[in-house]
C-alpha cells in the first residue's frame, strides 16, 4: 500500500493508494494501476479487501477460465511488524459450496518470505484471469529502471515435481526469489478439490528440507492449478524496507515473549505452552480429541503421539523453529535423532527431516484414522505437504472413507481402507494427489452425497472440520473459511463450560468473541501474536502510519465477516446450509464435557443466531 497525498503524522485510508495487477493468463497481458483507498477495508488488505473484490465477480465455477484468483497482502505484510508475514489468496473455492451448487467465496493464508518479497518489489494486489496455454509460471521483478515486470514462462519442467521439489528447482533458477507453487493435486485440480498452495520459507531454501508454508483450506491451489499456472516467483535482491518508530521494538517484544502467544512457545523457555501439538495434552484427559473420524474412544490409546512421550520414548529430536525474523518459533520441527561428539562430549543433533507437526495435521492424519505410530504419523504428514494438499480436508475425508467401510465392510470404497492401515493410508494419499482416487479427492460433503451417509461427515458447507469435536462446537457452520481459523469458538467448551443459549448466541455473532478471530486475516499478521486490539491499533499507526484505534478494529471485523456472510447468501446460501453432521448432535457419554448441542439446541441457535446477522447485515450501510 502506497502513500496518497495526505500529509500529517497519521492518515486517514484515503491518504493511501493500492498498487493493483491484473494479469490476464489468456491473453498473456498484465495492467499495472494505482487504485485509491475507500475505506479501511481497502487500506488493511487480506481477506478485507479480496471479498470486496469477488463481490464483483461471482462465478457457477470455480475452475471456469473467468473465475478470479486474487492474490494480496495486508497492511502488515512483509513490514518490520513481528509475524507480518501473511500472504492471502482468495477465490471461489472449488470445496465450499451452497446446497443450489454454487462455489462460496474463501480465502487462505500464509507465512514464510513470500509475502516479504513482494511488499520490496511493491506489489498489493493481483487478480488472475484466464487460463495459460501451456503449464507455465508467472515471474515478477523489476527492471534497470525499477519499473515492475511480469513474464508469463514456461514451467514444462516443474509439472509432476512434488512440492518441495518444486521450490528447490525454482531456488536454482532464482536463487534471490521466494515462490508460491501448487502440488500434484493442483496439476490435478479436477480430482482434488482441496489442493493448497506452498509458500517458500527461507529455512527450507537453505537446507533443502521440505518446510513450506501453506495456504491450505478451501482449494486454492486447484483454483491456481486450474488456470496453468504452477508457480509464482517473487524475484527481487532483499532490500531494507523503511523502519517504524521505537514503539513497534516494544510490541515486538511482547509478541516474542509476552502472555498472548505463550502457548505457542516452546514449553522450555520463555514459559511457553508448547504449540498446538500441546492440544493433545488440554483434550485428552477429558476425551474430547477426535479419533476415529470424531468419536474419541475414551481411553489412552493417543498417548504415544503425546510430545512428552514421543520425546522420551522415541528416537527423534523436536526442533522450536521459526519463520522469518519471528521469535515465537511455533514450529515443532521432528528430526531423526543423531549422536555426534563435540569437543569430547557427545551430543544430540538434528538427522534427517520427518515432518513439521502441528495439531490439526497430526490429529487428523493419525489418532483420527487408527494410527498411532509417530513415524507412520510423520510420514503422512510430510506426504500430504508433498503432494501439495490440506491437511485438514484430507485427513477428515479420509476417516470419513474409513468409517464408511467399517459400516459396510461388504461393500468398501476406497480400496477398502481402514481405521489403522498405515500401508493403505499412504497409497491412498499418493493416489489421491496425482489424481488417481477422484472419489476421495471431490471431499467429505460430495462422498458423502454420493453415498447418502452424511450423518458422520464431519464437514460443514463442504469445508472439513479440524481436529476438534464438532459435538463441543455449534459455532462450525457459520466459520467463513475453515472452524478454527475464522470462528473462534472451538475451544470454548473446554475453558470456559458454558452451555446456554445466551452465551452461544453472543460467542457466535459478537466481534469481540468468535469474529475475533478474523482481525489478523486482513492485517497480514499471525493469529499467533495474541495482540489486544489496542496494541495492535499503536502496531499499524507506528507500520503505516494509518490512523487506527480498537473500534476500527472492531468495527472492520464485524464489516468483513457480514460481507463474506453476504457473499454466501449472494451464492444461495440459506438456513439448511447451516448444519451440522446429525450424528455430531448426540450424546456420546465418554466425552467428559458438558452434553448440551442437542438437536433441539442448536435447531434453536441456528433461527437465534441467523436473525442476529441478518438484523445486523440489514443495518450495515455499504
Amino acid at each position: 500500500m502506497s502513500e496518497g497525498p495526505g500529509n500529517g503524522a497519521t492518515k486517514t485510508p484515503q491518504d493511501f493508494q493500492i498498487r493493483h495487477v491484473d494479469v490476464n493468463l489468456t491473453k498473456k497481458t498484465t495492467d499495472v494501476t494505482q487504485i485509491p483507498c475507500v475505506d479501511y477495508e481497502d487500506a488493511f488488505g487480506g481477506m478485507a479487501r479480496g471479498f470486496k473484490l469477488l463481490e464483483s465477480c461471482p462465478v457457477n465455477d470455480a475452475y471456469a477460465p473467468e473465475a478470479t484468483l486474487i492474490m494480496n497482502l495486508g497492511v502488515l505484510s512483509g513490514t518490520d511488524f513481528m509475524t507480518g508475514l501473511r500472504t492471502y489468496f482468495h477465490a471461489y473455492s472449488p470445496l465450499k459450496m451452497s446446497l443450489v451448487g454454487k462455489p462460496s467465496a474463501m480465502w487462505s493464508a500464509g507465512s514464510g518470505k513470500f509475502g516479504t518479497k513482494l511488499r520490496m518489489l511493491g506489489v498489493d494486489e493481483v487478480c488472475f484471469t484466464g487460463r495459460c496455454e501451456s503449464p507455465s509460471l508467472l515471474r515478477i521483478s523489476k527492471g534497470d529502471d525499477e519499473q515492475l515486470q511480469f513474464e508469463i514462462l514456461d514451467a514444462s519442467h516443474l509439472v509432476g515435481l512434488r512440492t518441495n521439489a518444486k521450490i528447490q528447482t525454482l531456488h536454482q533458477q532464482y536463487p534471490n526469489a521466494h515462490f508460491a507453487v501448487v502440488g500434484p493435486a493442483g496439476e490435478n485440480y479436477n480430482a482434488v478439490r482441496f489442493a493448497a498452495i506452498a509458500l517458500s520459507t527461507e529455512n527450507q531454501l537453505k537446507s533443502g528440507d521440505p518446510k513450506a508454508r501453506w495456504c491450505g483450506r478451501g482449494g486454492m491451489g486447484g483454483v491456481m492449478g486450474s488456470k496453468n499456472l504452477l508457480a509464482i516467483v517473487a524475484d527481487i535482491k532483499d532490500v531494507q524496507l523503511p523502519k517504524s518508530g521505537p514503539e513497534l521494538k516494544t510490541i515486538n517484544q511482547e509478541i516474542a515473549r509476552g502472555k498472548g502467544s505463550a502457548r505457542f512457545r516452546d514449553k522450555k523457555k520463555n514459559n511457553g505452552g508448547g504449540g498446538t501439538w500441546a492440544n493433545y495434552e488440554a483434550l485428552n484427559p477429558v476425551h474430547a480429541m477426535p479419533e476415529m473420524n470424531f468419536v474419541p474412544t475414551g481411553t489412552a490409546v493417543s498417548l504415544p503421539l503425546h510430545r512428552p512421550l514421543v520425546e522420551e520414548m522415541e528416537p527423534l529430536l523436536v526442533k522450536d523453529e521459526s519463520c522469518f525474523r519471528c521469535g515465537i518459533s511455533c514450529h515443532k520441527n521432528v528430526y531423526d535423532k543423531e549422536t555426534v561428539e563435540k569437543n569430547g562430549k557427545m551430543k544430540e543433533v538434528p538427522g534427517k527431516f520427518r515432518a513439521k507437526l502441528d495439531f490439526e495435521p497430526l490429529n487428523l492424519l493419525a489418532s483420527n484414522i487408527g494410527i498411532f505410530d509417530i513415524h507412520q504419523s510423520c510420514e503422512l504428514v510430510e506426504l500430504v505437504d508433498e503432494m501439495g494438499m490440506d491437511s485438514i480436508s484430507c485427513g477428515t475425508t479420509l476417516s470419513y472413507a474409513m468409517e464408511y467401510n467399517n459400516r459396510h465392510r461388504d461393500k468398501p470404497i476406497a480400496g477398502g481402507l481402514r481405521y489403522g492401515d498405515f500401508e493403505a493410508t499412504r497409497d491412498a494419499v499418493i493416489a489421491m494427489g496425482e489424481g488417481r482416487l477422484e472419489e476421495l479427492g471431490q471431499g467429505t460433503l460430495r462422498l458423502s452425497r454420493h453415498l447418502g451417509e452424511t450423518g458422520y461427515a464431519m464437514q460443514a458447507k463442504g469445508v472439513e472440520f479440524p481436529a476438534y469435536l464438532p459435538q463441543t462446537n455449534p459455532g462450525y457452520p457459520w466459520a467463513l473459511a475453515g472452524g478454527h481459523m475464522s470462528m473462534k469458538t472451538y475451544l470454548l467448551l473446554l475453558y470456559e463450560r458454558e452451555t446456554n443459549m445466551e452465551y452461544w448466541v453472543d460467542a457466535i455473532t459478537n466481534p469481540k468473541r468468535g469474529l475475533a478471530i478474523l482481525r489478523d486475516d486482513f492485517l497480514g499478521s499471525c493469529k499467533f501474536t495474541g495482540l489486544p486490539n489496542d496494541q495492535m491499533a499503536t502496531a499499524i499507526e507506528t507500520v503505516s502510519g494509518l490512523s487506527c484505534s480498537p473500534d476500527v478494529l472492531e468495527n472492520t471485523i464485524r464489516r468483513v465477516f457480514l460481507r463474506g456472510y453476504k457473499l454466501e447468501r449472494m451464492q444461495g446460501f440459506g438456513a439448511d446450509d447451516y448444519v451440522m453432521p446429525a450424528e455430531s448432535l448426540q450424546e456420546y457419554p465418554q466425552i467428559q464435557l458438558p452434553y448440551f448441542n442437542t438437536p433441539e439446541f442448536f435447531e434453536e441457535l441456528k433461527k437465534q443466531v441467523i436473525a442476529r446477522f441478518d438484523e445486523m447485515l440489514a443495518a450495515e450501510e455499504w
